[in-house]
């Protein structure tokens, strides 16, 4: 990586702080209880920062009606964040997109 590379990936990385996650009143998971996936189900998800918002490769470990964790690593760390259901999709090898609720739905079915 040049020099130049290296200081813009740094300038990022200063300018996007920790992940936000969801607090725990919107979770609220004694109205909105939660399901376990292992192994996780493959994902891409927005995780929000202070100033800032990045799509990232994931897995959904947990999930309920309103919001997905979402396993992701970054700069080698793994992390675990809460975001909102509308902010993951679920990857897949075709170009169809498919949200995890459908996916649930489906195998629900």
């Amino acid at each position: 990586m040049n020099q130049d590379a290296a200081e813009r990936l740094a300038a990022r990385y200063a300018r996007r702080a920790e992940p936000i996650s969801l607090t725990p009143e919107e979770l609220d998971f004694e109205h909105n209880p939660v399901t376990t996936s292992v192994p996780g189900v493959p994902v891409w998800a927005w995780i929000r920062f202070p100033s800032t918002a990045e799509r990232v490769k994931g897995e959904a470990c947990s999930w309920s009606s309103r919001a997905v964790q979402v396993l992701w690593e970054d700069a080698g760390l793994r992390r675990a964040t809460w975001v909102w259901a509308s902010a993951v999709t679920r990857r897949t090898n075709n170009s169809r997109k498919e949200t995890l609720g459908d996916r649930t739905a489906r195998e629900a079915g």
